[in-house]
């Protein structure tokens, strides 16, 4: 994806230089060739989240000025559809198994996608004036949800590490932002997301009433996050001028996610190479003996800090209890903060897995921050780490995929924890593990429990019920998976720097290699130079002899 920012620019101007460097200098060709595969299909998402037909389809369509996207999608079967710039159209179904289905824009219209996956994206490139005018970045259109966890998870899983923010999109209609939609702005707050909002259908209201929509939803939102909306905006139908207008305030976000993804990982390989190079400079008067001494004391430092990583490991176990304490009683706090809707839900025999999935997301990304990221950060700063090995901030991504059906109340509240990954001052890319962390299913407690209380219709008897059964039964069932999942998360935590550490002792014997090669290779071009030396000395003493034969004539 082409960036017209400078570093970009630069970077494109400077990339066959470093690919000749990086070849001399015999680093490993497939590193260089991820971060330039990384810089031509790089894009930052900006998503669109909102209720069901909020109008994100119209509003594209509107800022497009092109009748692409269907506004009559049945909200069980749409996808993500990605739109970005390019200088030729192509529209493709991009399955999760990574097969690409090209599509014709009437099968688009048409929803015409096959067997249905939410897991599926459509990606567009267009040549559209208005998507080059945003320097690389691509839109997302994601389907609409109401009170369900699935779509939910897919916006923060799916795009959290991808977008630089994400644009909230409310009808002037519903004039509030819904629960369900209010759910997922709390969760991105979290994670520090900024946002925008769009207020869409203004036409359909006096400036007046809009205005109070305005007020009202960015309050709420506002109110959330802690902090004022990147930039709120009033659209109609067929006129998004103001969203357009609003769009460049991203530009700053999306060249400073660029500059983290692509910039500091080239940056990352100049600094490498001039390593490399003071290395081979400093070692003109090295042996081969001193060079060997190097490389065994280079595998005692590192035997010494697997030791180190072990018992840092162990003390993070230990202290997991805390953590897991913390965030089973958050999520009991949660539910019970809840606990009149989630009796006149099972009163009413009602999905209750979006409320419950919601507070156990937000019980284990809160718990995270608070607990267990201060921990492994207090240990990681007491490892003593080799020369060339320094640690960054720990990064923490989060990531749950939750499954549900209309039948089912529970049967995986959570799926997946993407947890944290170390980003050390090598190159090597952020990692990201998947940890299972698999909720048994309260099918049967709920429907029995429901049936029963339908059975009462005594208010009281249901909120005792949710009280001494439901809650209990739900922190009961997370607690052991939430532990397993805080092991998983330090476990990968501490993989992580092992790989990094692997990777570091990789790259320095790789230098060691290098140098001993060249003193070998300046060994043998001395040999050569003395054996040359000695036959021409030898020549020339024979030639000597052979005129000084002339000498007593």
């Amino acid at each position: 994806m082409m960036l017209s920012q400078p570093e970009a620019i630069l970077i494109d101007a400077q990339l066959p230089a470093l690919r000749a460097y990086w070849q001399q200098y015999e680093f490993s060709a497939e590193q260089l060739k991820t971060i330039e595969e990384n810089r031509r299909t790089f894009s930052v998402r900006l998503p669109l989240i909102g209720a069901f037909s909020a109008g994100k389809s119209t509003l594209i369509n509107t800022l497009l000025k092109d009748n692409l996207l269907s506004v009559a999608i049945d909200p069980e079967t749409s996808l993500p559809t990605e739109l970005r710039f390019a200088t030729q159209e192509s529209i493709v179904l991009r399955r999760k198994n990574g097969t690409l289905l090209p599509l014709s824009r009437e099968a688009l219209k048409a929803q015409a996608f096959g067997e249905h996956d939410p897991q599926n994206v459509v990606d567009i490139t267009l040549p559209s004036p208005t998507l080059a005018a945003l320097d690389g970045m691509t839109l997302v259109d994601m389907p609409g949800w109401e009170s369900g966890i699935a779509q939910h998870s897919l916006a923060i899983d799916n795009y959290l590490d991808r977008s630089a923010a994400y644009a909230v999109v409310v009808s002037v209609d519903e004039g509030v932002l819904k629960e369900s939609l209010r759910k997922i702005v709390e969760e991105l707050a979290v994670h520090d997301k900024p946002m925008m909002l769009v207020i869409t259908k203004c036409d359909k209201k006096t400036p007046e009433d809009v205005e109070a929509v305005v007020a009202h939803v960015r309050q709420q939102i506002e109110a959330l996050t802690g902090k004022p909306l990147l930039a709120v905006c009033r659209t109609q139908r067929k006129n998004a001028t103001e969203w357009a207008t609003a769009l460049p305030v991203l530009l700053p976000l999306q060249q400073r996610f660029w500059h983290r993804a692509i910039g500091l990982p080239v940056q990352q390989c100049v600094r490498d190479l001039l390593g490399r190079i003071d290395q081979l400079a400093q070692s003109h008067n090295q042996t081969l003996s001193e060079i060997e001494s190097e490389r065994e004391l280079l595998s005692a430092q590192y035997q010494r800090m697997q030791a180190d990583l072990k018992h840092v490991t162990a003390r993070l176990h230990e202290q997991r209890d805390v953590a897991r304490r913390a965030i089973v009683d958050d999520f009991a706090s949660r539910l019970n903060s809840q606990l009149e809707a989630l009796t006149r839900a099972l009163l009413n025999g009602e999905d209750v897995s979006g409320t419950i999935g919601h507070a156990l997301r937000m019980s284990w990304s809160q718990g995270l921050e608070r607990y267990l990221k201060p921990v492994i950060q207090r240990e990681l700063g007491h490892l003593h780490l080799p020369d060339g090995l320094s640690m960054q901030d720990t990064h923490y991504a989060y990531g749950f995929k939750a499954s549900e059906s209309g039948s089912e109340l529970i049967t995986s509240t959570l799926a997946y924890i993407l947890p944290a990954a170390i980003n050390l001052i090598t190159r090597i890319p952020m990692g990201k593990v998947l940890a299972p962390i698999i909720i048994s299913a309260l099918e049967g407690l709920f429907q029995r429990g429901s049936q029963e209380l339908i059975q009462r219709q005594q208010q009281e008897e249901a909120r005792r019920h949710v009280i001494n059964t439901v809650i209990p039964s739900c922190c009961s069932t997370a607690e052991p998976d939430i532990a397993r999942g805080l092991s998983n998360t330090i476990d990968e935590v501490m993989q992580s720097i092992s790989r990094a550490a692997d990777e570091e002792m990789a790259k320095v014997r790789q230098t060691l290699d290098l140098k001993a090669r060249e003193l070998k290779k300046e060994q043998a071009a001395e040999a050569e130079r003395q054996q040359t030396w000695q036959q021409d000395s030898a020549a020339l003493k024979q030639m000597l002899t052979r005129l000084q034969e002339f000498n007593h004539g």
